[in-house]
């Protein structure tokens, strides 16, 4: 940097700055964000403005709290709602996977963060307690990012050219020798009015258990937790509770789970494992509802197809059902399998990790009354070995697939690979094709097709983010950021065309199930307010 340009950025007695979120402080070297939990906050330096501009910042990432956080600098910024941050999220699984990611992203007076570019950075370690030295430099519409020397990721956007810099995150983390120089320009006026906007709403029951939603036949839209079913008769915006029969056992995605099919037909799909049946046989029963959820019939045992494999030992059912144009139902679930006293596996050719979870679906073609056994969803093949004959990835936990036609795209959450894996089957779920990797990093993911076709998956990492597919699931955006609790677990609602209502689990289970209604549009989401 050249010394006459340069300005170090310290807090001292907070004069030049404007905080958001609440007052930072640097009581020696490192620059702190207020030390409250489940806190995003901003600090804006308001005393001077650039247009090009070298940055170099360190910042220590801490696992504090729910071992999620984010942090990054601001660049570009005329109010405290609009500017570029370029952030660098971390959590519990850019840790297990050994991947370091980072983003450029527009933020807008909406609240939402979009990446303009997102992805993991080669040759940096994925550590919290570690200080990593970063350089950014923006010339025009160019951004270019270095961590610790390695050239990490470049975007081109013009969304905002010239204005403050300042630092902002999410979790606990602090900065130091943060430097800046460039070409000075006229600091703007600010407009102290404009605050941190989350259009985020808290629905009356609590994030204990990951939600099952759907919308009945007569337009009410359902959200079951618990033993309880929300009810809302606007599209979402507001709700009644009612109590469900003790013989369904409580709702929850992660296992009994309501549907409504093609056919208008309202029915919960009930699931024990073979250790709540005490057999070698699961057990599934199906309860029904004709008056749109408002009065449930006795749960009715499916006919399960004989013969289940010892291996998996124990099912989850994890996410929706899903439908295909033939009327096949899916539901999908992670299992552990066997592994070896020293925790290895029998097979090598198979992406591996200790914990020995796979993913599969079971079937059914006749709405519901039979079912089949369980399906892998990684089906690999290999020289003079077809398909179906080797045993898939054990990297798979939590699948979700969504339908388009009669083919079927899921999702997977990783125990250890980098990004979220994806399957595919082309027969309606009785074949599947080898796992891919998807473009992203997440974990407990929720998934819906839209109406116009576009794929929308909502998950954990970075923060609470939303992935877009326009083309059926084979290409994917960089993620847009839309809260900040880590829990995410949810489901996805839609509730007008391109409408969805995303609920999802407070990063404090005690507290109750967040929600936002948002628009899929060609160029993103946005909130609808």
């Amino acid at each position: 940097m050249s010394s006459a340009a340069e300005q170090v950025l310290s807090i001292g007695d907070g004069s030049g700055w404007s905080f958001l979120g609440g007052t930072w402080t640097q009581p020696g070297d490192a620059i702190r964000p207020p030390n409250v939990p489940n806190l995003h906050s901003r600090a804006f330096h308001i005393a001077s403005a650039y247009g090009d501009l070298t940055a170099e910042f360190e910042y220590n990432a801490n696992y504090r709290e729910l071992g999620h956080g984010d942090a990054g600098l601001v660049i570009g910024a005329r109010d405290g709602g609009n500017f570029h941050y370029i952030h660098f999220p971390w959590g519990g699984q850019s840790l297990r996977a050994k991947s370091f990611w980072g983003g450029v992203a527009k933020v807008s007076g909406d609240g939402y963060i979009r990446n303009v570019v997102y992805q993991s950075v080669a040759g940096v370690p994925s550590e919290t307690d570690r200080w990593y030295r970063v350089r950014v430099q923006v010339k025009g519409t160019h951004i270019r990012v270095w961590v610790d020397g390695r050239r990490a990721f470049e975007a081109h956007d013009d969304s905002y050219q010239g204005g403050c810099v300042g630092l902002a995150g999410y979790g606990w983390y602090f900065f130091r020798n943060v430097r800046i120089a460039g070409t000075p320009i006229d600091p703007p006026k600010w407009d102290d009015s404009v605050q941190i906007h989350n259009p985020a709403f808290e629905l009356p029951v609590t994030s204990k258990n990951m939600p099952s939603g759907c919308m009945a036949p007569n337009g009410d839209v359902l959200i079951g937790s618990g033993g309880q079913l929300l009810r809302s008769t606007d599209k979402g915006r507001t709700w009644t509770n009612e109590t469900l029969p003790e013989s369904i056992g409580g709702l929850t995605d992660y296992g009994n789970t309501m549907f409504r099919d093609s056919n208008d037909r309202l029915f919960v799909f009930i699931w024990r494992n073979r250790k709540t049946t005490g057999t070698n046989m699961p057990e599934i029963l199906i309860s029904e509802s004709l008056d749109n959820g408002k009065t449930w019939s006795e749960p009715v045992a499916s006919q399960v197809a004989e013969g289940w494999p010892a291996d998996p030992g124990s099912l989850t059912a994890y996410g929706p059902l899903c439908e295909t144009a033939d009327g096949t139902l899916l539901r999908f679930f992670l299992g552990s399998v066997h592994v070896g006293a020293d925790l290895t596996y029998t097979d090598i050719r198979s992406w591996g990790a200790y914990t020995g979870c796979k993913a599969f679906c079971i079937r059914s073609t006749d709405g519901g009354k039979s079912w089949s056994g369980p399906i892998e969803l990684d089906r690999p093949c290999w020289d003079g070995v077809p398909r179906g004959n080797l045993p898939g990835s054990i990297d798979f936990t939590e699948p979700t697939g969504v339908a388009i036609g009669n083919t079927v795209t899921v999702t997977i959450r990783p125990a250890y690979s980098r990004e979220m894996w994806q399957c595919w089957s082309y027969d309606a779920g009785k074949t599947w094709d080898a796992a891919s990797r998807t473009t992203f990093p997440g974990y407990a993911q929720s998934m819906i097709r839209t109406q116009s076709g576009a794929i929308v998956c909502g998950h954990r990492n970075p923060n609470y983010c939303v992935n877009i597919s326009y083309d059926d699931g084979v290409n994917w955006d960089a993620g847009t950021v839309i809260d900040y609790p880590a829990w995410a677990m949810g489901c996805m609602v839609q509730v007008e065309p391109d409408v969805l209502l995303c609920t999802y689990m407070n990063a404090d289970r005690g507290r109750p199930l967040l929600g936002q209604i948002i628009r899929v549009t060609d160029d993103g989401i946005v909130p609808v307010q």
